[in-house]
């Protein structure tokens, strides 16, 4: 699957990476459908966000479906 990673304040690298089949018994496996942005992402991609690390996966505002359950 593809990962947009945040390598530094506006530059954003696409990777790919293995998709995960496992999950733990307090976990879910959903498949995204939709990810949005909020401010923090913005403040963070022009890098005035006090507590972000580089790099960074951005992306906490999704929806999706729930494929597996553990």
């Amino acid at each position: 699957m593809r990962q947009a990673v945040m390598t530094a304040p506006g530059t954003i690298e696409i990777r790919e990476v293995a998709v995960l089949t496992k999950v733990k018994d307090n976990e879910i496996l959903p498949k995204i459908k939709r990810i949005g942005i909020c401010g923090s992402d913005i403040h963070v991609n022009h890098g005035k966000h006090p507590f972000t690390k580089y790099p960074i996966v951005q992306g906490h505002e999704y929806s999706g479906e729930v494929v597996k359950t553990g």
